[in-house]
């Protein structure tokens, strides 16, 4: 039965949060199963720093060191979103790969899955890509997606996060070739990827 990665960081509590990345650190560190994580596993380390201090900074009731503390949260949930994809590519579904990778998983019970619908982008504004999917049923976050080419495991993925399937991202300089994608977010906390495409931007 198909096996995958449930994005429990996501949702989950300041100090969970801390323990689920340690414990994905821990684990994907000297992986031989996952060759191509080490400079993200870098970015999340410092990103974890930096979040774990923001949160003992933001013990009272300052509003903006608890702002600064949401901040840190937010990009350090965004590497881990992006480590789970290139874990959940490499791992291709085998159940041992996942759990080695620390992360929690889920089985599949609807092995039978429809093809997930086309990833839609519009470039009719120069300078600006917008890209969109129709609604999910039960989608409790939509993360949009976009990096430059060339395409490579170590690509750094600029994010959105948001309720809705549409985003517009701006700021591209003429002719700039990009790669998007959307990343789902379900009720029961598991990730659905949309495959990468590539444009090139007005």
């Amino acid at each position: 039965m198909k096996k995958k990665i449930i994005s429990s960081f996501i949702y989950c509590r300041d100090g969970e949060l801390v323990k689920i990345t340690r414990r994905i650190l821990d684990s994907m560190k000297q992986n031989a199963s996952f060759p191509n994580a080490g400079p993200l596993l870098e970015l999340i380390e410092k990103a974890l720093e930096q979040y774990a201090a923001a949160l003992s900074a933001a013990g009272g009731r300052d509003r903006v060191l608890a702002s600064i503390k949401d901040d840190k949260k937010t990009a350090l949930q965004q590497l881990l979103t992006e480590l789970a994809y290139y874990v959940t590519q490499t791992a291709k579904g085998d159940k041992s790969l996942l759990l080695a990778s620390g992360f929690d998983i889920n089985a599949d019970k609807n092995p039978s899955e429809k093809p997930a619908p086309k990833l839609e982008v519009s470039l009719d504004v120069p300078g600006q890509a917008t890209i969109r999917i129709p609604r999910v049923t039960g989608a409790r976050a939509y993360v949009h997606q976009y990096t430059a080419d060339p395409l490579t495991s170590q690509s750094v993925w600029m994010s959105e996060t948001s309720l809705k399937p549409e985003h517009t991202f701006n700021g591209f300089g003429s002719a700039a070739k990009i790669w998007v994608r959307i990343i789902v977010i379900n009720k029961k906390g598991e990730s659905i990827y949309w495959e990468p495409v590539s444009r090139i931007v007005q």
